[in-house]
Order: C-alpha cells, then structure tokens, then sequence
C-alpha cells in the first residue's frame, strides 16, 4: 500500500514486528512521470442520493523532462471518462483501478507527442463514479472519500482528483463545487466563499480559489450547524452535525490556544487567520488536516469523553509541519509527523503539573522504543506501512524525543531559533531532511552529522550504568564520585544526572563524547543513588524501560482485538516484574474486552497490590473493577468500587465524573459503554 502521509493516530495495523517488516516497497516511478502540476481549475458535482462525484478539470503541468506520457494518481473508483489537449480528445490513455507498488491506482495518459522540458501543458479530464467504502482508496478499512445524504468529504489523500507526487506537489487552484440545495460547503478559499444558488440545477455553488501553491481538494458537505468564533488574531469556522454543537465552544478554546502557542513559537502559518475545523462520520480516520482544514470523526464531538486534546494538538501543528512547510518527498515525513507530535508535546510541557509532565515524558519514551530496532527514522517511510503501530512509534514518537533531544543538544535558544528559521526559509515550499540538518548546523556553528547519523539514520539508543563511591569529608559533607557508562560507540550528548540525597537532592550534566564520563557532587545530606536522565530526555534503555515496551506492544495488539498476542505480551513483561501494576491494569482491561470478568477483577487487584506506579491506578483500578461488578449483576460491590474511586480523590483523564456516572447508572456491557474501554494516557 502506498504511504499516505496521514496526520493521524488511526486504527492501527500490523501491529507486530513481524507485520510491520512486511508492508510493500514503493516502486520508483517512471522518468515519463516527472513534472510539476502548477494549477488545477476544477468543477465538482456530488449526488449524495446516488453517492455519485461528477468532476471535470482543466490542469495544467509543466514536465520536467522531454516526455511523451504522464501519469496521474486517481482513485480506483472514479473512472475517467475523456482527456483532451489542446481541444483534441486524446485516447490513449490507460487506467489502473488496483495499482502497482507504491503508485497506487492511477491513469497512464499517451500525449501523442513528444512534450518539451520546461513547456507548460494543459489537459481537460472528465471522470465520474461513487464514492461509497474504502476501495479504491488508499486504506483498506478507512474511507478518505465519500459522498451520501448523512454527509460527504473528498480529503486530498483519497485520490479524488487526478494528482501527481503525493505530498509533494502544491498547486494554484480554482475549484467550484455543486452541491444540492440545503447543504453547506466547508473548505478553505484565499478569497471569500461566496454561495451562488442556481434554481434550474436546484443546487448550490461554491467557489474556492488558491492563488499560492497548497495541496489542494479538501472539502466536507452536509446539512451543518455553522460556528464562526474568534480567538485572538484567528476566525474559526466550525461545522458540526446536528446534536454534536455542544462541543464547539470547547474545541475553539482548545484550538485558539494551541494556535496562539504555535504561531508566537514557530511563526505564522501559510493558511492565514482563517480555520476550517468540521466533522465527518466514523468510518473514516479520526482527524486529518488539509492547508487551513481540520476533520474530525464524530466520536471526537462524544461530550461524554474527554476532548481529544492531543489530537487536536497534533493536527493543528501540520500546519506548520507539512502545509506551510511541505516536503520534497514522503522519504521526508519525519519533518512533518515528527515535528507535529514534538510541537504538541512541546504545548503540553506548558500546561502539565511537575507530576503530569514526568509521566507524558515516560509515556512518550516508552511509545518510542516500542518498535525502535524496526526501521532507523529516515528508512521508516519507504519500509513501513505508515499506518502500521511500528511506523508511527518510530516516525511519530521517535521521532519526536528526536526532536527533543536535539534540543538539549544544541541549546533551548539555539533550538527554537532552528525552527523558526526553518519555517521562514521554506515557507510555501518543500524541504528535505538533509536541507533540515543543513540549516541547524548553521544555526548552532557546529557540526551535527554525529547527531542526525545515530537518531535519523541509524537504530539503537544507549543503556547507561554509574558507579560511584561515597567520601565523607572533613567539614561533614558528602563527596559523590563516579563515572557514568554508555555502550555507544560515541554518543555526543548532554546527560544529566540527579543525586538523591537526604533532604538534598542536586543536579548536574555531564557531556558524554565517549562511552564513559566522570562526575562528582558534593551534598549536605546522606547520598541514596545517582539516577540518569531524571527526567527521561533521552532515548535510551533500561529494565524498567524493557518491560514497558513488552506491555506496550500489548496495549497495541488489544487495540485490534489480537487478544491471544497480547495477553502473551502482558505475561511477558510480568515475568520480568511482578510488581508492575500497570501491566496488570492493562491485562485486567484485556480481560474486561473478553468478557472474562473474574479474571479481570483478579488482575486489577493484583494491580491495585502492586507498586502503583503511575499514581493513576489506584482510581481507575477502582472504576474498571466497578464495571466487572456491574457485568457480573453485582451492585453492591460495584457500588463500592466506585466509592473507593472517589475516596482517592484522583481525577486523571476525567477520572470522577466516570465513577459518579457509574454511581448513577450501572455499567452495562451490553449497551456498548465503550468511552472510557481504554487505559487513560495510552
């Protein structure tokens, strides 16, 4: 399957190494594929009775090299009708409704001649067909395109259009879409949009125009309840379908500060001051961004969740990571969907108490090493399936400590320079990784090839060791001296070091330029241990750390219901540690999925006994117990659990308003009470 570049946490598929190391290699395209599309001026209809798209466009191109064919991408289900150039209808032209390799479904176009490098060229194409699943898309299980009465959208990831060079290619555009009479169009325009009923097609027109090169075709259609709220310097324009209004307010709140944050970091974003956020229906990805878009599935507006902040913080950051700034290919996605999930950590490091952040710090190192040794960042996109759980650990969330770690190395100042430079350097244009280190090696003046060699280009993270001896000197403090250990062969980085001390805790970093350094504390206070990396900055190894990762590929197995693997995950990780309460608490959840609800009630105990570490156990331990109670008709002893829930007077992820609700109302499985079915923070 070919990448498709989703700002997303999705469904996840190929969840075990084994999986992951299978998806396709892309196919190199063919030297008649090399040009440039420079403007699209396009009229689409939709018929959601039918579920039918009517398109035609006028494109227009510039080849790159003396050529005879092109190739366009289109998705499997639409199927063109006619091309002509120049007014002659051109008839050579084969369509692919499967594809081959990476390109994916696509039309090959026979010019009947001979194009020049460098000659702009123009082609009219007419195509039609429903859009009604998955097939012809990109996924297998997730639609991109749709059109039907309950709502339509055509994201530019599905291939609605005839394209070339996916996420790479930005062009100018010109786009009328007809819809019937009733419905509202979102999208995003350089110019105002303008509704332009038309009573004898008993429709609408809407006209959409991008005078700046984008990726263009991002549209959602519907019978729509329509927000326009300001925040700060942006107007956001929310659509939500009737009965999901109530979370607007709460999404541009949400939105306005995540906006404010990123523009006064990194800049201003190509989009403007006008933002597009509208929902869609399940069955496609739970949120995907265009230029100055943002979709969200409906279980997003489920006021009886908590908002989906992290999400929205990710999403809003491409459009800094891969609107404004594009791509020169996908091989670059880790400049996009790396940046966009350090940039929503680097939000969330503002708005965390102390304990909050140290446990999104260990949340984020974990996820990272998951499927570490899978694929180095740079390889990841041509060797994963971008959709699968080891390409986003690596690209997302190694991504991202990557990102974090290259803070510490060039400095916080040097840093966020980097990244604004970034950002006005390359505005409205695509960048790759090599021009990305280029430019912070010029900005820190020094030589980062070490860096962007050991976490872009290569695999495998440290595992640190100390030892120390204690002196008491003759004034009656306490002398710390030791030496920290790495197995890197040379690792180039700022580490720091904690001493714990009676009453007296100090802190200090070391430069490690080999596999070993020295330090030395002085203390007041008895010394209990040195600890390296506190505060988990670096990517690295640990026993801890191993376990975690064991139960994390667990948690993602349960996700697709692989319940065999991942209960074998979760015992696994505790016959390295049998006091870990979080991998009882998640294979207490793997139980509550199956139904077994005295297994469930046994290992949830088993974690409420354990080291409760994260603090957060203790009242969700509670809680879940609670709804095996209530499974198995036992209300007394729910009714109990969920006291003893609101008794911890812990309320992480929305935790006591989950338990009242349940003194309220009594869990019930076969409802399909599904809202809070997942370990909060994971």
């Amino acid at each position: 399957m070919k990448p498709i570049f989703l700002s997303v946490m999705t469904v996840l598929a190929g969840l075990t190494l084994a999986l992951a190391v299978q998806a396709q290699q892309p196919a190199p395209q063919q030297a008649a594929s090399r040009f440039d599309v420079t403007n699209y001026r396009i009229e689409a209809q939709i018929i959601p009775d039918e579920h039918m798209l009517r398109a035609g466009a006028d494109v227009t191109f510039v080849p790159l090299d003396a050529t005879r064919s092109v190739v366009f991408e289109l998705n499997g289900s639409l199927k063109v009708e006619s091309i002509e150039m120049a007014g002659k209808a051109l008839t050579g032209f084969v369509q692919d409704a499967v594809g081959v390799g990476s390109l994916g479904p696509s039309v090959r176009i026979d010019l009947g001649q001979v194009i020049p490098a460098n000659q702009p060229v123009t082609l009219r194409i007419r195509w039609s067909g429903a859009l009604v699943s998955p097939e012809g898309g990109p996924l297998a299980t997730r639609r991109l395109a749709y059109v039907g009465n309950e709502g339509s959208y055509l994201m530019y990831a599905s291939r609605w259009f005839p394209f070339h060079d996916y996420a790479a290619d930005r062009a100018t555009s010109d786009i009328t879409f007809i819809v019937p009479s009733g419905l509202q169009v979102a999208g995003t325009s350089d110019d105002p949009v303008v509704a332009q009923p038309s009573p004898k097609e008993g429709a609408v027109r809407y006209r959409f125009v991008h005078r700046q090169p984008v990726l263009i075709g991002n549209f959602a259609a519907g019978q729509y309840i329509n927000r326009n709220l300001r925040y700060s310097n942006y107007d956001l324009q929310l659509y939500a379908m009737p009965g999901s209004e109530k979370r607007l307010e709460a999404f541009a709140e949400l939105t306005g500060r995540v906006l404010e944050f990123y523009t006064k970091q990194y800049g201003k974003p190509l989009f403007g001051n006008r933002l597009v956020v509208v929902q869609i229906d399940d069955e496609s990805l739970d949120t995907y961004s265009g230029p100055g878009i943002i979709f969200l599935s409906s279980k997003m507006f489920d006021t009886s969740r908590p908002v989906p902040e992290e999400k929205i913080q990710r999403e809003i950051a491409y459009q800094w990571w891969g609107q404004t700034v594009g791509l020169k290919s996908f091989d670059d996605a880790w400049l996009s969907q790396g940046l966009a999930e350090w940039s929503a950590f680097a939000f969330r490091e503002t708005t965390l108490s102390a304990g909050g952040l140290d446990g999104a710090q260990r949340e984020q190192q974990e996820r990272a090493l998951t499927f570490e040794q899978t694929a180095s960042i740079a390889r990841a996109p041509s060797a994963l399936d971008d959709q699968s759980a080891a390409y986003q650990s690596i690209v997302y969330y190694k991504g991202s400590m990557v990102f974090r770690m290259l803070r510490e190395t060039m400095g916080r100042e040097n840093f966020d320079r980097l990244l604004k430079t970034f950002l006005d350097t390359y505005r409205a244009k695509n960048a790759s990784i090599d021009d990305f280190e280029k430019l912070a090696a010029k900005v820190s003046q020094q030589n980062l090839r070490y860096f962007f060699a050991q976490w872009v280009e290569g695999t495998g993270v440290p595992e640190f060791t100390v030892d120390y001896q204690i002196i008491r000197t003759r004034s009656g403090k306490f002398r710390t001296r030791g030496t920290v250990k790495q197995n890197l062969e040379a690792l180039h980085m700022p580490v720091e070091l904690l001493l714990r001390a009676e009453g007296d805790n100090q802190q200090k970093i070391v430069r490690i330029e080999t596999r070993s350094e020295d330090f030395d504390f002085e203390s007041n206070g008895q010394p209990l241990e040195v600890v390296v990396d506190p505060n988990n900055k670096i990517l690295r190894m640990s026993e801890d750390l191993r376990v975690s990762i064991i139960a994390r590929r667990g948690i993602e197995q349960m996700k697709e219901g692989i319940y065999a693997e991942a209960q074998q995950q979760f015992e696994a990780a505790l016959k390295l540690d049998r006091s870990n309460s979080w991998v009882y608490y998640n294979l207490g959840l793997l139980f509550l999925e199956q139904r077994n609800w005295q297994q469930a009630l046994d290992n949830l105990e088993a974690s409420l006994i354990g080291n409760l570490k994260p603090a957060w156990i203790e009242v969700w331990a509670h809680i879940k117990r609670g709804n095996a109670y209530d499974a198995k008709g036992e209300r007394q002893r729910a009714v109990l659990e969920y006291n003893k829930a609101v008794q911890s007077g812990i309320d992480y992820d929305n935790a006591q308003a989950v338990a009242k609700k349940y003194l309220a109302t009594p869990y019930d499985p076969k409802a399909g009470q599904t809202a809070e079915a997942t370990t909060p923070g994971n």
